[in-house]
């Protein structure tokens, strides 16, 4: 626990203790009180705990100084009315709090997809590179072959290696195309079968660069961890395509089973995931809401043991 939720759970523990003091005049109802208010406390914690690593620490200093001259001034002046106004600036102060933080946050998420997004463009900047180099080596090789059939063979697995990923990279841009090349390439390392109908690059989508990465990095990312986990054939299927002036995309995965109690409450709020280990379910979480702004729709469902999300976005040129 940091010194900063140590002091939320001392402040929330006094305000109590101090508010239900003047209250009612009674030792046990305000020890009650104080417990009620570090249970707050952890709750509150909890909750705001995915914006907690991107504050700065000016900004946890300034709203820690304002809450204990609070608490100081509710120590001082003990009145119902003080208890009313210190319970105002409380909650003044972590609104803005917490719409900095939020703020920030995404800001972070932005650049980190990004920055990932660059460095999986320039992995296969460099693999198309290396083909290239390769070429010559290649032309070599066929001018030299004897066998008509052996050619035939060669220039068929040739063909395959230079265009096996082409047909999924074409349209998008380099941020997105990063993005499939590394996901390609983490399926084939899993042994997770991947079938794309990109009949609408995902390029397309209704998002700045930085959001289109973050809802296809997660949509794909929690796809392949679920599909590298099922025990069964491993294998993801994602479509996309305009209908009535929709962009629609359907992402289909094997998984190795789901929690009724998890499907009530996924892609509503983080903390809730359909991989195992540590995970907190922000992957699900972010692409609701990015669903949510641009007025979409999202609906999922779960036939064991396959996991079918459709996403519906209305779409403007």
């Amino acid at each position: 626990m940091t010194l900063f939720q140590c002091l939320y759970l001392f402040l929330f523990s006094f305000i109590f203790y101090q508010s239900a003091s003047i209250l009612s005049h009674s030792t046990s109802v305000s020890w009650l009180a104080a417990a009620l208010g570090a249970a707050a406390a952890v709750l509150y914690i909890w909750k705001t705990k995915p914006m907690q690593d991107r504050c700065p620490l000016q900004l946890y200093l300034c709203i820690a100084v304002i809450h204990i001259l609070s608490a100081v001034f509710l120590l001082i002046v003990a009145s119902g009315l003080a208890v009313l106004l210190v319970m105002m600036i409380f909650a003044a102060g972590e609104w803005l709090r917490i719409g900095l933080c939020r703020s920030l946050t995404k800001l972070y998420e932005q650049i980190d997809r990004l920055t990932q997004a660059e460095q999986h463009a320039n992995r296969m900047l460099m693999d198309v590179r290396s083909r290239n180099h390769d070429t010559m080596k290649h032309i070599t090789a066929l001018s030299s072959a004897q066998s008509e059939p052996d050619t035939q063979t060669y220039i068929n697995h040739w063909e395959d290696q230079y265009s096996q990923y082409d047909r999924f990279l074409k349209g998008e841009n380099a941020y997105l195309a990063g993005v499939l090349y590394d996901f390609l390439e983490k399926a084939k390392a899993s042994n997770v079968n991947v079938s794309l109908h990109l009949h609408t690059p995902l390029s397309s989508l209704p998002f700045s660069p930085a959001d289109q990465v973050s809802l296809a990095g997660n949509l794909l990312e929690n796809a392949l961890d679920s599909a590298a986990e099922a025990p069964e054939k491993a294998e993801i299927k994602l479509e996309t395509s305009l209908r009535s002036g929709l962009y629609v995309l359907i992402c289909e995965n094997t998984t190795p089973g789901m929690d009724p109690k998890v499907l009530d409450t996924l892609f509503q709020s983080f903390g809730h995931t359909t991989k195992s280990g540590t995970h907190e379910g922000m992957g699900t979480y972010v692409i609701q809401k990015l669903v949510n702004q641009a007025f979409g729709k999202l609906d999922f469902t779960y036939r064991h043991p396959v996991f079918r999300l459709e996403i519906k976005i209305p779409f403007q040129k």
